[in-house]
C-alpha cells in the first residue's frame, strides 16, 4: 500500500515536466494571434474608409509586440496514518494551476510617423518598383498618381477636385499595353559625381525608365511614339529620368505628382455605399461625379445595411454610426483591391519606428 501511494504522489509531481505544455502551444497560438492581428488590421482599414466618407478623422493603431507567458503548476501531497492494524484511509491532496498572461503592445500612429506614413506623397521610385514587380501600371497610376507631365487624373475628393484630362487615361492604357509587351522597364543608376557629405545611398541613385526598341512590331512602335507625344518627351530618346513634381524639367524627364496614402484612401472611399438617410441629412459626403472616368472608386465596393452581415458572406465587416459596412466575400475584385490598399499602407512604413517598451515577464 505504501508503495502504491508513493508512486501516485511521484506521478502527480513529475507529470508537469512530462507534459511540456509550451511547445505544444506554439503552433495554435501563433496561428490564432496572427489571424487575430490580420483580422483587426482589415477591420481598421475598412473602418477608416467609412470614417473618411463621414468626414471623421481616420485613426490607425499598430500592434508592435505580442508576448505571452504560460504557467502550468501541479502539486500533490499525501498523509498516511500510523499503521497499527486499524484500517484507515490515507489523506491525499492534488492541486493544479494553469495561467496564460498575454501582453499586447499597441502604438497609435501619431506625430512624425503619422506624417511620414500617411501624409507624405508616395515616392515615384516606389510606384515604378511595384510596376517592375509585375503590378498593372494602369491600376497603379490611376490610384497613386495625381498627375504625370501635366496630365491630371480625376479626383473623387472635393478638396482635390479638378477637371480630369482624358489623355491621362489614354496614357495609362498605352503604358499597360507596353508593359504587357515588355517594352518598358525601370533601372537604377548611380551618380558618377563625387559623394557629398552626409549623402545617403538612395540620394545617389537615379531611377530611369527605358523604352526598348528591340523586337517591337509596328503597333507597339506606334504606341511607344504616342506615349512620348502625350508626355512631351524626346521622340528619339529611349531613356528618361523619373522625377517628382507636376511639371517636367525637360523633354527627357517623366515627372510624377503622387498621392499620399491618406489621399489614396480618400479616393478609394468613394466606393463605400453610404445609406441614403445619412446622405440626405448631410452626415456623409457625396463624391463628385467621375463622368465615366476610371479610378480608385472602382477599386473596392463596400456595401451597407442595418443588420450585421453573415460571416459566411462578408470578407470583412464593421459597425459604424448604427450601420453595418462590409465587403462581399464573393466580390473577388473588391477583395483584391482591398488587399492592395493594405499593401500600399505597408509601402509607406518608412518612417521612424516607435521602439516598443522592454518587457520583463516574471512567473505569476
Amino acid at each position: 500500500m505504501r508503495s502504491i501511494l508513493a508512486l501516485t504522489l511521484c506521478g502527480s509531481l513529475i507529470l508537469p515536466g512530462c507534459v511540456r505544455v509550451g511547445p505544444k502551444l506554439i503552433r495554435p497560438d501563433r496561428f490564432n494571434y496572427s489571424a487575430a492581428i490580420a483580422s483587426s488590421w482589415q477591420t481598421q482599414m475598412l473602418s477608416n474608409l467609412v470614417k473618411i466618407r463621414y468626414q471623421d478623422v481616420p485613426f490607425f493603431m499598430d500592434v508592435a509586440q505580442v508576448v505571452t507567458a504560460y504557467t502550468w503548476e501541479a502539486n500533490g501531497s499525501i498523509t498516511t496514518p500510523d499503521w497499527n492494524g486499524i484500517s484507515r484511509a490515507p489523506n491525499i491532496a492534488v492541486s493544479g494551476r494553469w495561467a496564460e498572461s498575454p501582453t499586447v503592445t499597441m502604438n497609435p500612429l501619431t506625430g512624425e510617423k503619422f506624417t511620414t506614413s500617411l501624409l507624405q506623397p508616395v515616392a515615384p521610385i516606389s510606384i515604378f518598383e511595384m510596376v517592375e514587380a509585375g503590378w498593372p501600371i494602369d491600376a497603379i497610376f490611376a490610384l497613386t498618381v495625381r498627375s504625370i507631365n501635366s496630365l491630371h487624373a480625376f479626383s473623387h475628393t472635393h478638396i482635390m477636385k479638378r477637371k480630369a484630362d482624358p489623355n491621362f487615361y489614354r496614357l495609362i492604357q498605352l503604358l499597360r499595353d507596353l508593359q504587357m509587351s515588355d517594352v518598358i522597364s525601370m533601372r537604377i543608376l548611380k551618380h558618377e559625381r563625387p559623394e557629398k557629405k552626409g549623402e545617403t545611398e538612395a540620394e545617389r541613385e537615379q531611377p530611369e525608365i527605358v523604352f526598348s526598341s528591340l523586337d517591337m512590331d509596328d503597333e507597339m512602335k506606334a504606341k511607344s511614339r504616342e506615349v512620348r507625344t502625350l508626355l512631351g518627351l524626346d521622340l528619339e530618346a529611349s531613356e528618361f529620368k523619373i522625377g517628382f513634381g507636376a511639371v517636367q524639367a525637360n523633354n527627357k524627364e517623366i515627372s510624377l505628382a503622387t498621392r499620399s496614402i491618406l489621399e489614396i484612401l480618400a479616393e478609394s472611399a468613394a466606393g463605400v455605399d453610404i445609406p441614403d438617410i445619412d446622405l440626405k441629412e448631410g452626415r456623409a459626403s457625396r463624391p463628385p461625379d467621375a463622368g465615366g472616368m476610371p479610378g480608385p472608386a472602382n477599386l473596392v465596393r463596400v456595401h451597407s445595411g442595418s443588420g450585421k452581415p453573415s460571416g459566411h458572406d462578408a470578407a470583412v465587416s464593421v459597425e459604424y454610426r448604427g450601420h453595418w459596412f462590409w465587403i462581399d466575400d464573393r466580390d473577388l475584385a473588391s477583395k483584391r483591391g482591398f488587399n492592395f490598399l493594405l499593401l500600399l499602407a505597408t509601402l509607406a512604413e518608412s518612417g521612424t519606428s516607435i521602439t516598443p517598451p522592454v518587457l520583463t515577464i516574471s512567473k505569476p
